[in-house]
């Protein structure tokens, strides 16, 4: 520290506003915090250090007192970010090391080079090859999540150093730009890759942990349409299933219906004179028979579908027809991942990610397009099987049959336009 140096009584308010000098440089010593220095450039620049001696670098006298040697300088930060408090802080804890005895020096060199060799893209990379990999069957997913929409952004910076304002700022654009979908994704496999790094003593605090975006809150209930090309990337995702699952997930986008109402479906509740589903009450949701026209687009879905003998069967199984098809989360990865391989083929980008969605969000978009299509309220929720309020009793089951039909077949028209 130089003689030029002033004693000031350190305030938040004072840092903030102390001019710069109009040339070299101006520092200031906290007459608060002993050792705490404050060096403001000409250009505007203010960062905290601290000074110190250590006890027994400079020998012992001949009284056997122990001698300070010379003084040194730690670099605290740069303010803003680093605040006054926390300056203080960070200044008493060297101190306090350095009057131990022990220069602190050595330690920070070493925390330095462990922050600076832990970037994000050096820890993603290894939690991808050490945990994704090992235990995630979608790794590949979560891999292009990073590389797509965070290494750009984040890729060479120490992972201590981002924090929770750092990752409100990485979503933010990402819903700005209409990705809430990837923003969701984006902050669920953050948030696991720090805990993961917090577990291998690489990082102490996740920044995600209990973060509030009620923008990114979901209606699981509800669930989510799928985009044109994330449904044709499904529909063609299930040409390699084959048996019983191409013909299942392609009636299941095709008519709305829920998985249950046509996986357990039998050939006695197909009427080929009429072209209709009619699934019995004993096991629909809703307690009551409900018609499903099988418009064109189904029927031929249908006919090229095996038949065992007789009229009891199931429609899908892989027993001949004696048990009904299940193995659904088996299925649904394998449809997903060829979903992804015909994504990214249609796109031609190697990181391109389909967001989660379920089953269940097939019958949502088949709603939500109808809804595009011009279709009433009335027409959906005859279609979806959704029961009137007040009448779920004396429900008819073939009310609005041809309006349903009209819908289904306008939609499946639709569908065709997007698929091919």
């Amino acid at each position: 520290m130089d003689g030029n140096s002033l004693k000031r009584r350190f305030t938040t308010q004072m840092v903030e506003r102390i001019n710069p000098p109009k040339s070299g440089r101006l520092e200031l010593v906290d007459a608060s915090a002993p050792g705490l220095i404050l060096r403001v450039t000409d250009r505007g620049v203010k960062s905290f250090s601290v000074i110190y001696k250590v006890p027994g670098e400079g020998g012992v006298s001949a009284h056997g007192r122990l001698l300070t040697g010379r003084q040194h300088r730690v670099t605290l930060g740069r303010t803003p970010p680093l605040g006054l408090k926390e300056a203080r802080e960070k200044a008493g804890a060297i101190l306090q090391e350095a009057t131990g005895g022990t220069d602190p020096r050595g330690e920070r060199r070493k925390q330095n080079l462990h922050r600076h060799t832990n970037t994000f893209d050096a820890v993603q990379k290894r939690y991808i090859e050490q945990h994704a990999k090992p235990t995630m069957r979608a790794w590949k997913i979560v891999c292009g999540i990073f590389n797509l929409h965070v290494v750009p952004q984040w890729g060479d910076r120490p992972l201590r150093d981002i924090r929770r304002s750092d990752v409100h700022e990485l979503l933010d654009g990402l819903v700005a730009a209409g990705k809430i979908g990837a923003a969701r994704e984006v902050k669920k496999h953050l948030s696991a890759l720090f805990n993961w790094a917090i577990d291998r003593e690489v990082l102490t605090d996740n920044p995600v942990f209990k973060l509030k975006r009620v923008d990114l809150a979901t209606n699981e209930d509800a669930g989510r349409a799928l985009s044109d090309a994330e449904l044709r990337a499904v529909w063609h995702g299930a040409t390699g299933m084959g048996y019983p699952y191409c013909p299942l997930y392609r009636i299941l986008i095709l008519t709305g219906q829920r998985l249950g109402e046509w996986a357990r479906a039998s050939r006695s509740e197909v009427d080929g004179g009429k072209r209709w589903l009619e699934v019995p009450k004993a096991r629909y949701k809703g307690q009551r028979d409900h018609i499903v026209p099988m418009v064109d687009a189904v029927w031929e879905i249908f006919e090229a579908m095996p038949s065992w003998s007789g009229k009891d069967y199931f429609l899908f199984s892989t027993r001949g027809g004696k048990v009904a098809v299940s193995g659904y989360s088996k299925a649904k990865s394998t449809l997903d991942a060829n979903a992804l391989i015909e994504l990214r083929k249609a796109t031609g980008d190697e990181a391109s990610t389909i967001p989660r969605y379920r089953v269940h969000d097939l019958r949502v978009t088949c709603e939500t397009r109808l809804a595009d299509l011009g279709f009433g309220q009335e027409a959906r929720d005859a279609v979806l099987g959704h029961a009137k309020i007040g009448l779920q009793r004396t429900y008819n089951k073939h009310d609005y049959l041809e309006q349903k039909r009209e819908a289904l077949t306008a939609y499946a028209s639709h569908l065709r336009q997007i698929v091919s």
